[in-house]
């Protein structure tokens, strides 16, 4: 049996944080002994490069990460805070707005690769080696704050592909380039996860990314904050919330079956708001989440549908101003600057949307085969039934 605590937080009023986040923490066991005397804690924001403002929902809010500084503080700890990001175009610990909500606080900020990654050996399914950040798995308490978004290559983006950021952004281009099929990079991801598992993790929803997330999709309102020492379970339970059914998400599954957390709602013990009563029916979901039907299909009529379904990248001319950012997102070298603007090769193009996650002007945009669409609004309909139907 898991915890999932769950509050409700209307805004990010650093009053309502600071209390939800109190109020969830308070009913995790064990939480005071891993915390008590002075231990070294590392926190993985969730932040993303190149710069983008606050109010389009991409990162974790810099007052929630207050709020997690505030209460951590309570006990004799020391606090770093860091993530793998791009330094170009200046701090994004500055321009996410991370370092004035924090200004205040005794803490330390870190790219992960001013400290070095580690080699580790792994029985993973996809990996057997990986570069690690050293300082997560030096920390003494590992605590992850994702962001509840949807994800337009991986269905749902949480706490379990928040790790992804714990391995250096060349690697992280390696792995969706070796690995272009969902549920092939799901293994991978968890096969990330599973090196250091954290200690808490405090998922943000007060205000979520619906649609094409993880970068391109729209604010959501949820008003919550969820809290759990087990990753998988905290990301069962953000799932349903939104209309995703826990082992529809191969993150979830993956980690479940191999014994890196519960992921079977039935023993998830959820305190504070009750379940039924937060889930978000009209949540949008990307486009490819009919990969949702993946359990249902033989493996040959899946990697059909997967293909008619892939997101393609298509660049919009009159938004894009050549900055390269997407060209150096890519992991296999299928986008050019040509005349100051982008150009994606879609011969070469593996749809892994790196392009369309690194676009700060919105000129990446996606698009799907006709027969993918018909078959995406067939799985809507069917899904819609379904969840009327239980």
């Amino acid at each position: 049996m898991s915890w999932v605590a769950i509050a409700k937080a209307s805004s990010y009023d650093p009053k309502i944080v600071v209390s939800a986040i109190e109020e969830v923490c308070s009913s995790l066991e064990g939480l005071s002994s891993l915390l008590r005397g002075r231990v070294k804690i590392f926190i993985k924001i969730n932040l993303l490069s190149p710069f983008s403002p606050v109010e389009r929902a991409i990162y974790t809010h810099p007052l929630f990460a207050r709020g997690v500084v505030e209460f951590l503080k309570n006990w004799n700890v020391t606090i770093t805070i860091g993530d793998d990001l791009d330094k170009r175009r200046g701090d994004p610990f500055f321009s996410s707005g991370l370092k004035m909500a924090l200004a205040d606080q005794d803490i330390e900020f870190s790219y992960l690769k001013d400290k070095g990654f580690k080699k580790i050996g792994i029985e993973g399914e996809k990996l057997e080696t990986i570069l690690f950040s050293r300082e997560a798995l030096e920390a003494d308490v590992l605590v992850n704050l994702p962001k509840l978004k949807t994800h337009s290559f991986t269905i749902f983006t949480g706490a379990i592909k928040n790790f992804f950021g714990l391995i250096p952004h060349g690697l992280r281009l390696k792995v969706h380039r070796e690995h272009i099929w969902n549920e092939d990079f799901s293994k991978a991801l968890v096969d990330i996860f599973s090196i250091r598992k954290p200690d808490l993790t405090l998922m943000d929803a007060v205000v979520a990314m619906e649609g094409e997330g993880p970068s391109s999709g729209n604010p959501r309102k949820v008003g919550l904050i969820l809290a759990s020492r087990d990753s998988v379970a905290l990301d069962a339970v953000a799932g349903k919330i939104i209309g995703l059914e826990p082992f529809q998400v191969f993150t979830t599954w993956q980690a479940h079956n191999r014994g890196l957390g519960i992921g079977d709602l039935r023993n998830i013990h959820i305190y504070g708001e009750k379940l039924e009563n937060i889930l978000i029916p009209d949540f949008k979901l990307s486009a490819i989440a009919v990969r949702l039907f993946r359990r249902y299909l033989p493996s040959f009529l899946y990697a059909y549908f997967q293909d008619q379904l892939a997101l393609r990248p298509k660049v919009k001319k009159e938004a894009c101003l050549g900055c390269s950012d997407c060209q150096r997102a890519c992991p296999v070298g299928a986008i050019k600057i040509v005349k100051g603007q982008a150009q994606i090769n879609d011969l070469k193009c593996i749809h892994c949307l790196c392009c369309h996650e690194s676009c700060s002007y919105f000129s990446v945009r996606l698009k799907q085969r006709p027969l993918g669409r018909l078959i995406r609004a067939a799985a809507g309909l069917w899904h819609r039934t379904r969840s009327l139907v239980s």
